[in-house]
């Protein structure tokens, strides 16, 4: 064993193995020269002699950079594997990191992972990834289960052999972790990172999980996986990289048997139909069982896993080698029919039949009227408003307003059953006037997540109005562990949405910087022109006659100040049958202590509503939206909401009550910043809260408010509604190009 610890010097060193990598190479170095991160860094491309001009554009390259670049050509090819040892060896980072040479980085991706590895010392630390198409830009598929954590520790490290593909790229490592542990890649044949990770992972004892999809994967036709299947060489190694892997494998936790040989199984099966000849795939299959057979036949299996696996695991088809009923229950599973056939031995089938066809019926009936809408031609003057889940709120309501009174010219309609949009222009949701409308409009405006059953034209356009600047960390910069607990797919499914947008706008330049890193979104196609709905609250401050009105219909009387309570929802108490409402602030005591000087104002989730129901204290009806009651309020109260950003161009008192700082963390997360800039303004009891208002202090004047105003909230000196107007007027008349 290797027991020597180098001496650091660099701080990460990035290992990039190259064989003719000339058509991607330079945007691979540039991502990393683009990076954030401020630590030292080197560059140790290893060349495996290649026959094109690879290393002669890298020479270029390391002349005209300020990057530390080594070039080190080995003298004979022997594939990835060992050109990664050989720079594992070069290395002199405290850190390592393997990027492939036709991928590249998103720009925080070392900052965010060292800082991740730091924190607690990490082994190694992982981030998401994403497939990259030249043709149509990312495209989000995983749904790893262990996605959802924070840290692995111990045994749980081997969670990470449920990956849908074993990837040694996308982390980084402790080089000494790599060294004391002898970990290397395979040599000399293609699937060189089965034994690497394999051996990584079982001896990891603590792993940082960064939830962003950082690492950007490149669909190459040309690389060494998509080539060469007119032959056996991918059979060839797949085979003695499974047998390498597994010589190595000393699993810890119960369930890693099982993971690691569906994961060699099912790669057998995929790569045995599209990178073998045909006539060869009994034979893949057969040696891959023998193989694993070889290895053990006696390991525990879970029990609820998805049907093709129970026949092969549980039924044990696979440990008695039944090659010939393994390719019958793979055939019927290609065809789809694997289901039906097992439910017809289950007696089940017929009931399940009859509801089948239904379905069948009434889904053929709508993809009729579906494809006809996909086929209809786009009318240029039209604008789909989708709402914020169809309802007449929020930036889509005061931009539908605002184009509809000065934009004669546009169709505009709105998807929603809301009243208060009148008739000419609502839609109703999923019906055959919404299909026919969305397949005919230029211009799709959204405000939150649309179904997946939305199609996107080539020439239509989408806007993303979104609602709000994130304080709770958001989507990929949170493990969202409740709700992706119930739905594996969530993030896969919602970066499908994504995919549609072309712009997504955004209330400052603090919370496109947000915006940006949460959706992994272009950040040239983020517009930081400002919220409808704050531009509403800007535009109405000094209209007394309606806040008059509407401290009216809330029955607000004479000169009572008005204190509005606005909590967010909890994302522990997702689908939780017993849901935990401590986190929220006690009303009755609020109410009593502050006497007739204020109205205390609530609007709450339904659920809490029904929780802590208060005498003398106002539950708003819905109609009467959250725009109109940020208005009328002298102070406001809430959390983690977004709602605080709204308020601060109109120079408001605000307060956050916080309880439940740690349970929060773990369900979804804070972003740090924020965090520390909304700090003097946090309590966590009610007495400091009542301390505060009854003092009168204000915190307008903090430096910290003043910070928040200006890198958070809409400050423009412009009109956002007009601003949003004519970027949408300019496309309807063609004057820009989607």
């Amino acid at each position: 064993m290797k027991e020597e610890v180098l001496t650091k010097v660099c701080d990460i060193s990035i290992i990039i193995p190259t064989y003719n990598a000339r058509e991607y190479i330079i945007e691979t170095l540039e991502s990393i020269r683009k990076q954030t991160f401020t630590g030292k860094t080197e560059i140790i491309c290893v060349d495996d002699c290649s026959e094109d001009n690879t290393v002669e554009i890298i020479k270029n390259y390391k002349d005209t950079t300020e990057l530390t670049v080594k070039i080190i050509q080995q003298t004979k090819n022997q594939r990835q594997g060992a050109a990664r040892n050989r720079g594992i060896e070069e290395a002199i980072g405290e850190y390592i990191f393997f990027l492939d040479s036709d991928d590249f980085l998103d720009e925080d991706t070392l900052e965010v992972m060292y800082k991740k590895a730091k924190i607690r010392d990490c082994d190694f630390v992982l981030c998401d990834w994403v497939y990259y198409y030249e043709t149509d830009g990312e495209v989000y598929v995983n749904n790893d289960l262990f996605l959802f954590e924070e840290w692995l520790s111990k045994e749980n490290c081997e969670k990470l052999y449920q990956a849908q593909t074993y990837f040694s790229v996308n982390k980084l490592y402790k080089r000494d972790f790599l060294l004391k542990n002898e970990i290397k890649f395979g040599e000399g044949y293609i699937y060189e990172d089965f034994e690497f990770y394999i051996d990584a992972v079982q001896k990891a004892d603590l792993i940082g999980i960064v939830s962003n999809p950082f690492y950007k994967v490149r669909v190459n036709p040309n690389s060494t996986t998509k080539t060469d299947s007119t032959t056996t060489v991918h059979m060839n190694d797949f085979l003695v990289a499974i047998e390498k892997s597994l010589n190595k494998f000393n699993p810890r936790h119960k369930d890693s048997f099982y993971m690691v040989y569906k994961y060699f199984f099912n790669r057998a099966q995929i790569y045995s139909e599209n990178r073998v000849p045909s006539r060869y795939k009994r034979k893949m299959i057969k040696r891959t069982v023998e193989i694993l057979n070889n290895r053990s036949v006696n390991y525990y299996v879970p029990k609820n896993i998805v049907l093709h696996n129970r026949m092969y695991f549980q039924k044990r088809l696979i440990q008695n080698n039944k090659i010939t009923a393994i390719m019958t229950v793979r055939k019927l599973q290609n065809k789809g029919t694997l289901n039906r056939y097992y439910l017809i031995l289950s007696k089940i089938y017929k009931r399940l039949l009859i509801n089948k066809l239904r379905e069948k019926m009434r889904a053929r009936a709508m993809m009729r009227i579906k494809n006809q809408s996909k086929n209809a031609p786009i009318k240029e003057n039209t604008v789909l408003f989708l709402g914020f889940d169809y309802r007449y709120i929020g930036n889509s309501k005061y931009l539908f307003n605002y184009l509809r009174n000065n934009f004669s010219e546009l169709n505009i309609k709105f998807v929603t059953v809301d009243s208060s949009v009148p008739t000419k222009y609502r839609i109703k949701p999923r019906s055959n006037e919404f299909w026919k409308a969305l397949g005919e409009s230029k211009i799709i405006i959204t405000e939150s997540w649309t179904p997946l059953a939305f199609f996107k034209k080539e020439d239509s356009l989408w806007v993303q109005l979104w609602h709000g600047t994130p304080y709770k960390r958001l989507f990929f910069d949170s493990h969202e562990k409740f709700i992706s607990k119930f739905n594996r797919n969530h993030k896969r499914d919602k970066k499908r949405d994504i995919s549609k947008w072309d712009y997504l706008l955004a209330d400052s330049f603090g919370g496109k910087r947000k915006l940006k890193s949460a959706f992994s979104f272009p950040e040239d196609k983020i517009l930081p022109l400002g919220y409808p709905r704050v531009q509403w609250l800007k535009d109405n401050q000094e209209n007394n006659l309606l806040k008059s009105d509407i401290r009216k219909r809330l029955g607000i009387s004479g000169n009572k100040k008005v204190i509005l309570y606005t909590p967010t929802w909890r994302d522990y108490n997702y689908k939780n049958s017993n849901p935990n409402f401590d986190y929220l602030l006690d009303l009755k005591v609020l109410n009593a202590e502050l006497g007739d000087e204020f109205a205390v104002v609530a609007k709450l989730h339904s659920m809490e509503r029904t929780s802590i129901p208060v005498n003398n204290v106002i539950y708003p009806e819905d109609t009467i939206e959250t725009q109109e009651l940020l208005l009328i309020s002298d102070i406001l109260i809430s959390d983690y909401s977004s709602i605080i950003f709204d308020i601060l161009p109109l120079n408001m008192e605000f307060l956050l009550y916080v309880n439940d700082k740690d349970e929060f963390a773990y369900a979804r997360g804070t972003y740090e910043d924020l965090d520390n800039l909304l700090e003097p303004f946090t309590h966590n009891n009610i007495g400091s809260i009542l301390n505060h208002i009854k003092n009168k202090y204000s915190i307008t004047k903090h430096p910290n408010y003043d910070f928040l105003r200006k890198e958070y909230s809409n400050m423009f000196d412009w009109d956002s509604n007009r601003k949003v107007a004519e970027m949408i007027e300019s496309i309807v008349k063609k004057k820009v190009s989607i």
